[in-house]
């Protein structure tokens, strides 16, 4: 027998709409994919856990303690406050989800602190749509996106402070002939980053970091009784600079020195064993930077990683690479590029 149009219109339908469904669960929360663990994995916006900035993932993922670069934004907003000129940078990687992209703009203004904005986007692609026949009769992509509004001002020499407002939404998109009406799906929700850090000792050789992530209201793409907690997260680390010998004797200046870093990560009001993360810099002033560490992540992203970082004038360009286990959230070995500019 014969089938109807309106029969295949109404099947055709249903295809797209279990489509739009599976590609929402999977964007709104890829880290599913991750090995399974004690503390359920049914957060919201999980991309917001994924690492950005190629300084920070050359050095294990350690950021909380990280100073002087706009993407330390993305880990404790503190770490923006010691900017004292204006930088623009884009950070890239490819993830398994999807490339994602982010932006940042951070401008200093004497005697009051920094402000800056970003963007963070995840985009998991485009799927195409077949109806009964295979025919492609639509396409659908979803996406992940934050913008941040951040100020963070040096109380002192010695302390800072640093606050961001999330905007956060997670969308998909039907287009083409075939897409139900209401076949899309969309959640925005809001957030806010706070974070301090305070140098220790006489020569300021220690800095410790703290911050409280992502900690704002449930995401809900359908209704209220589906709605997922935000992945917030307290992170506390500490960096330690030890200067080297002098290039010249009568140079105290020219150095290279040598950074070590360590994060301690939990979920906020959990207990149990915390992630943690190890890294290394060791270079001369900005010009050469190269760094290792090692992050020890229970829900996946775990594993070494190496990087190396170069700078002329106002220009920087900063390389890394995971070398993960235990995961099939990224793709073997990523890598992260971070291209910024000081003005």
């Amino acid at each position: 027998m014969r089938r109807s149009r309106s029969e295949g219109g109404r099947t055709d339908g249903w295809i797209v709409g279990r489509i739009v469904a599976a590609v929402a669960v999977l964007a709104a929360g890829p880290l599913a994919r991750l090995p399974a663990q004690s503390t359920p994995l049914n957060y919201g916006a999980l991309f917001l856990l994924f690492p950005v900035g190629a300084q920070s993932v050359g050095m294990g993922q350690t950021a909380a303690a990280l100073e002087g670069r706009g993407e330390a934004v993305f880990l404790n907003p503190a770490g923006v406050a010691s900017l004292t000129t204006s930088e623009f940078a884009l950070h890239n990687a490819r993830l398994v989800a999807g490339p994602t992209t982010a932006l940042t703009a951070f401008f200093p203004r004497r005697g009051v602190g920094v402000f800056g904005a970003a963007v963070d986007l995840v985009d998991y692609g485009d799927m195409e749509v077949p109806d009964s026949s295979g025919n492609t009769i639509g396409r659908v992509a979803s996406r992940n996106i934050a913008l941040l509004a951040t100020f963070a001002t040096q109380l002192t020499g010695d302390f800072a402070l640093g606050v961001s407002y999330k905007l956060i939404e997670f969308r998909v998109d039907c287009s083409g002939a075939g897409c139900p009406p209401n076949s899309g799906g969309q959640g925005v929700t809001h957030a806010l980053d706070l974070g301090c850090q305070f140098n220790v000792g006489p020569d300021r050789a220690l800095r410790v970091g703290v911050a409280l992530r992502n900690f704002g209201f449930p995401l809900q793409v359908n209704n209220r009784d589906q709605a997922d907690a935000l992945p917030t997260r307290l992170v506390v680390g500490a960096a330690y600079r030890l200067l080297l010998r002098p290039v010249a004797e009568d140079s105290a200046a020219d150095r290279f020195d040598l950074q070590v870093a360590a994060d301690v990560e939990s979920p906020w009001r959990e207990t149990g064993t915390p992630d943690v993360r190890l890294g290394v810099n060791v270079g001369y002033r900005e010009l050469v930077r190269v760094r290792g560490g090692y992050a020890f992540v229970h829900r996946g992203l775990s594993g070494p990683s190496v990087g190396l970082g170069v700078a002329s004038g106002s220009i920087g360009v900063d390389l890394a690479r995971m070398f993960l286990t235990g995961t099939d959230l990224v793709a073997p070995n990523p890598t992260f590029l971070s291209f910024r500019v000081v003005f």
